[in-house]
């Protein structure tokens, strides 16, 4: 793949860059479309999505280290100096945050969070694409007809990054319709975060796989939780406001 976009002098300006750019400009946008469409005030949201912004870079670092936390506890350092992020850890350490701005602030938590139900496939088409780009989270060989050589797979591979691409950009409209017009707050977030978790533990079965913890990677067991969390709970408000 060419990882690398373009040069400037001797500066290298990379499409994982580019495109984790794309995410937070396009997630700002939408945040800002759907507090006007719903009558919240667009400035607490601004503030709440630049705050968010920070603490899901640390969250997703975290989510990605804690894979590996045998071998961080002793290379401390390599925290810092090693590249990964994980969704997972950034989504669950917005949510965290965004329970304690909205209570600052009195607003209605799982209202705030379907304003970010469409912003969690749009990030997940940038940032897969970043990864393919990058040449990294590819799947086993396959003989496949769309089967990807990247320059550290030596054989053609499963191209995961541009499955989970696809998944995304099938559950985007049904997030954004959801968003649009939620039968009750948390709608369409509770619904699009199982879809992505669903999405996301079957395809790390044939992705590079970190420290299994019996048949499953530690990626795998945080999405299974999701989806026995939300489940439920979508069930369970469906029935309590039918229409």
């Amino acid at each position: 793949m060419y990882p690398i976009a373009f040069s400037i002098g001797s500066v290298d300006i990379y499409w994982y860059g580019i495109l984790m750019a794309s995410t937070f400009v396009a997630a700002y946008f939408i945040a800002r479309y759907f507090a006007r469409l719903h009558g919240v005030k667009v400035e607490l949201i601004e503030n709440l999505f630049f705050l968010s912004a920070l603490v899901g870079l640390v969250g997703s670092r975290l989510g990605a280290v804690l894979p590996y936390w045998r071998y961080y506890l002793e290379n401390p350092v390599e925290i810092f100096a090693r590249a990964g992020m994980a969704s997972h850890g950034a989504i669950i350490a917005i949510m965290v945050f965004g329970y304690f701005y909205v209570r600052k602030h009195k607003l209605n938590y799982w209202q705030i969070a379907d304003f970010a139900a469409p912003i969690l496939p749009v990030g997940h088409v940038f940032i897969r694409l970043g990864n393919f780009m990058s040449g990294e989270l590819y799947g086993p060989p396959t003989d496949l007809p769309w089967a990807i050589q990247f320059p550290d797979s030596f054989v053609p591979v499963h191209p995961s990054q541009l499955y989970e691409v696809l998944a995304s950009l099938i559950i985007l409209p049904l997030a954004w319709k959801w968003a649009k017009n939620p039968r009750y707050p948390g709608y369409a977030f509770l619904r699009t975060f199982f879809l992505h978790s669903v999405v996301r533990f079957f395809l790390d079965f044939i992705r590079q796989h970190s420290e299994l913890y019996g048949p499953f990677v530690l990626s795998q067991i945080i999405a299974l939780g999701i989806c026995l969390v939300t489940l439920p709970a979508i069930l369970i408000l469906d029935r309590r406001h039918k229409v």
